[in-house]
């Protein structure tokens, strides 16, 4: 690989490839510019042909060739080397980087040609009309849609596939980045059925990935989930993808700032607003992942917070990353009950905009929302709330960036509540020796784990048995039995925690099934998972026999109500309170019919 690299210097002439992006005029030796990574009123960009090396003298960016189309174009040092490699008209990887980047190519030829066809299906005047129809009520434009790809996957379950077989595209590859599926009886299926779909592309604006919402009154509205995004692939993951960065990464290089919210239509409806700086993550909680993306674009995060419990879980993960990141992170609130999309059909686009711009310190806003006045009267919600953050905060070595942000909070929190620094200091230190010692005693939990690992078939209650393995075997009815059945109804802890990894799959937008849990399952829990699927897959009605076990577990579950009725009737009766006793016996008698 390093031989690679240099072959890609030497047929990179620094001062070829920068004035491909900047005016050069020579000075001397070498070549000046104004600078493109700060605010440059004279050209500050000194550029040297002789050392092959780039400096501004205004804001100290200094580097090679790969550095500054690394900067240039916000892509990691893969991407930038891509780009020079193809420039050249050359290769830098191995055989097997080759191979793999000769597949990825692939990858991304099948991903770009499908969203053609997602759109192509939207705007056809007969096909697409039901989504355009639930778009516009959405308050989105045809611009607005056309700019981010937006488009439309018919149902029917073969639309994809028939086209795919038209037009010469690969199947397996299609089924690479989670388009298609194999059938068992061997033929292939569409994965999107019914869906308005989201492309979700990289920096460059290549296609790596789909997120498709359910249209609101399709046949499968209530059986399939709501949102479902393609699996993880070569090309795409949803841990570190962010929606929106194809365009909001220049509005976010200038304004300084990235905010971050929910939704894709959140997303498109800032951009039509004007709002660019705005992209989603991928379903998940953002992370440390997703900041090293954000770095390369812009050093301020604004978090858009949802007033509800699911936003206070994401200030609290917030506030971990921020003692550990350089990123700057803020808190933009919104009024109660609302998105920003919402928000901006309702209040237009102002309201949305002062609040981005203006808003709070992630310290303050913290301070703010878990220690409101009056609570220093209060010892035990105190308590609890400096606990909180405390455990949050790490320690780090003297002088860095984790010393000075975990000093930073405990000088205010002192301030706010009057608590000695040294006191809140000495329990954070109690709170990170704990947390050592709980790490410590993961060996009691693994245990616990290595009995769900060594769990047989038959030692599995034949009712939870039953209802996982038809689940595993045929994992597009997850959704139908979603709302039945609880995790929290099964006695054998292995059925219980396979049950529990596709309902996550599910509210995650990810397909359930087998192949997207190989990564997570232990060897143990794997062959478990296996078996039971190859022992529902030969029965010839599935949709019947889920409705048996489903019927079932509503059985077990109105035994169990009526034995714990009789119970409470019984320690009535004895305590002598009659009235109470004929009504429980009336409640014991409707369940009885």
């Amino acid at each position: 690989m390093n031989d690679g690299i240099e072959r890609v210097k030497a047929a990179s002439d620094i001062v070829d490839v920068v004035s491909g992006y900047l005016t050069l005029r020579p000075a001397g030796k070498t070549f000046k510019a104004v600078c493109p990574f700060h605010d440059d009123s004279r050209p500050s960009l000194d550029v040297d042909p002789t050392r092959q090396r780039y400096r501004c003298w205004a804001c100290g960016k200094y580097g090679d060739v790969i550095s500054f189309v690394q900067e240039i174009e916000r892509v990691d040092f893969s991407e930038a080397m891509d780009l020079l490699a193809r420039r050249a008209g050359i290769s830098w990887r191995d055989r097997e980087d080759f191979l793999q980047s000769g597949a990825r190519d692939r990858m991304l030829v099948a991903a770009a040609w499908a969203q053609r066809q997602f759109e192509d299906a939207l705007w056809d005047r007969l096909l697409g009309s039901p989504s355009r129809d639930y778009l516009e009520k959405r308050g989105l434009d045809e611009d607005t849609l056309r700019r981010f790809g937006v488009g439309w996957a018919p149902g029917g379950g073969e639309w994809l596939v028939r086209k795919a077989r038209e037009e010469s595209i690969e199947l397996e590859v299609l089924e690479n980045i989670g388009l298609v599926g194999r059938q068992d009886g061997g033929g292939w299926y569409d994965r999107f059925r019914d869906r308005v779909q989201f492309p979700i592309r990289n920096p460059r604006g290549q296609p790596v990935g789909f997120g498709g919402r359910i249209l609101p009154g399709s046949p499968a509205e209530n059986r399939a989930p709501k949102y479902y995004n393609s699996a993880d692939s070569a090309i795409f993951s949803k841990s570190e993808q962010l929606f929106g960065i194809d365009l909001a990464r220049e509005a976010a290089r200038q304004t300084g700032w990235l905010a971050i919210v929910e939704g894709y239509t959140d997303v498109l409806m800032a951009h039509q607003a004007g709002i660019m700086p705005v992209v989603a993550t991928m379903g998940t909680a953002l992370n440390a992942r997703h900041l090293g993306q954000i770095r390369r674009h812009a050093q301020k995060v604004v978090l858009v917070y949802d007033s509800d419990a699911g936003g206070d879980a994401g200030v609290e993960r917030a506030l971990g990353l921020f003692a550990r990141s350089d990123v700057d992170l803020t808190v933009a609130s919104l009024p109660e009950g609302k998105d920003p999309c919402d928000w901006l059909l309702e209040a237009g686009t102002g309201p949305l905009r002062a609040a981005l711009e203006g808003a709070t310190d992630l310290m303050e806003f913290t301070i703010g929302r878990w220690f409101p006045e009056g609570i220093e009267n209060r010892i035990e919600p105190m308590r609890r709330a400096v606990e909180k953050v405390m455990a949050l905060l790490p320690e780090g070595k003297p002088g860095s960036t984790e010393d000075l942000k975990s000093e930073l909070m405990i000088g205010r929190l002192s301030r706010r509540l009057g608590i000695p620094e040294e006191s809140l200091r000495a329990r954070r230190k109690e709170l990170a020796r704990s947390a050592r010692a709980g790490q410590e005693g993961k060996a009691v939990v693994n245990a616990e784990e290595d009995a769900t690992d060594r769990t047989r078939m038959e030692e599995i209650p034949q009712l939870e048995r039953e209802l996982v393995a038809v689940l595993l075997a045929h994992p597009g009815r997850v959704a139908e039995a979603a709302g039945r059945v609880a995790p929290e109804e099964f006695e054998n802890p292995a059925a219980r925690r396979l049950l529990l990894d596709l309902l996550d799959q599910l509210r995650a937008g990810d397909e359930p099934g087998i192949a997207g849990l190989r990564s997570r399952l232990s060897p143990g829990r794997l062959a478990l998972a296996l078996g039971l699927a190859d022992m529902a897959r030969g029965h010839s009605e599935p949709g019947r026999w889920l409705e048996d076990l489903l019927a079932g577990f509503e059985r077990k579950r109105n035994r169990e109500g009526r034995r714990q009725l009789q119970q409470r009737l019984q320690q009535v009766s004895r305590g002598g309170d009659h009235a109470a006793a004929l009504e429980l016996l009336r409640k014991v008698q409707d369940q009885a019919r």
